[in-house]
């Protein structure tokens, strides 16, 4: 009889121990946030924020810069759009269930930086809308009727880049100088894990050509070289010099530095193209998406005719 029970004990006890195992391998840590502590680690720079919802939620309304990957798709492969699982990814959808989800299966995945801080039906600062990236302001402040501005979103205002310090490719300084002798800068933001922003950058080395005589320019800015810290992520450069030397686009590429995390922060999609002047003064609007030279050509000439 003793020994019945000591064998039923060690089963018992056994059951529980592996039974404690599993939950333990399987409650792959992510970190509940308040809006408030996401809000002030997206201002320091370095995270990534992920917007869970659905497609047509995230056109309606969504935080500056977010990427837009459905809770839905998520599964058990990597996002291609989230290819540092070190990376620092804040998620949030509308109310706090899916991105509960999204969180864990990512966190399940292996990504070891996740974030979750709820709905944006709790978020009170700046959204925007839809899928361009509209125009901008040096501060992400959107300009009213009357000239005022808001907090609701990227706007337009004059300075983007008028004054700013920060590194190319190889790590040379470059400043707002670069854009004093050029009428007119074609800034296009791209990322290296973006296959338009890649496909079409070959076209924007032969826009450059075409159009320098004119007085204009093309300079890249990276979105995706940093670290967590603000530090810049060697491995990701070297990345970004290989996609520059196959598509032979080998115009000035900027890696971002806190001067220009104000443009970041307004970036809904990428690619996004944005025009400045001589004093780094946005010109027109911004455009979210790839374009072929024929379409950049036409914006080019209309942008330019703005500035007569």
């Amino acid at each position: 009889m003793l020994r019945k029970v000591t064998a039923l004990f060690l089963c018992i006890l056994t059951t529980v121990f592996l039974c404690s195992s599993c939950a333990g391998e399987g409650s792959s840590a992510y970190k509940a946030i308040s809006v408030k502590e996401a809000k002030d680690m997206m201002d320091k720079g370095g995270v990534i924020v992920v917007d869970v919802r659905r497609a047509d939620e995230y056109a309606e309304s969504h935080i500056p810069g977010a990427l837009n990957i459905a809770n839905e798709d998520i599964s058990t492969t990597p996002p291609a759009a989230l290819p540092d699982k070190d990376a620092s990814i804040l998620v949030y959808c509308r109310t706090g269930v899916r991105s509960k989800e999204a969180a864990q299966k990512l966190a399940q995945m292996g990504y070891r930086n996740i974030y979750e801080f709820g709905g944006i039906a709790d978020w009170q600062y700046a959204t925007v809308s839809g899928s361009d990236a509209g125009s901008w302001t040096k501060d992400g402040e959107e300009e009213s009727e009357d000239g005022q501005g808001t907090q609701n979103g990227a706007a337009s205002s004059t300075g983007i880049m008028g004054s700013f310090s920060a590194y190319d490719l190889q790590k040379n300084a470059v400043n707002q100088d670069i854009l004093k002798d050029y009428d007119l800068t074609m800034v296009n933001v791209w990322a290296t894990y973006c296959s338009p922003c890649i496909s079409e950058m070959p076209e924007l080395k032969e826009l450059s050509e075409k159009y320098e005589k004119e007085g204009v320019q093309v300079v890249g800015l990276i979105t995706d070289v940093l670290n967590s810290d603000g530090s810049f992520n060697d491995a990701q450069i070297e990345t970004a010099k290989e996609i520059v030397s196959k598509t032979g686009a080998d115009y000035t590429h900027i890696l971002p530095t806190e001067d220009l995390y104000h443009i970041l922060v307004q970036v809904s999609a990428v690619p996004t193209t944005f025009f400045v002047d001589k004093e780094g003064n946005l010109v027109g609007s911004a455009y979210a998406g790839a374009r072929d030279l024929n379409t950049w050509s036409q914006i080019v000439d209309e942008t330019l005719a703005e500035l007569k």
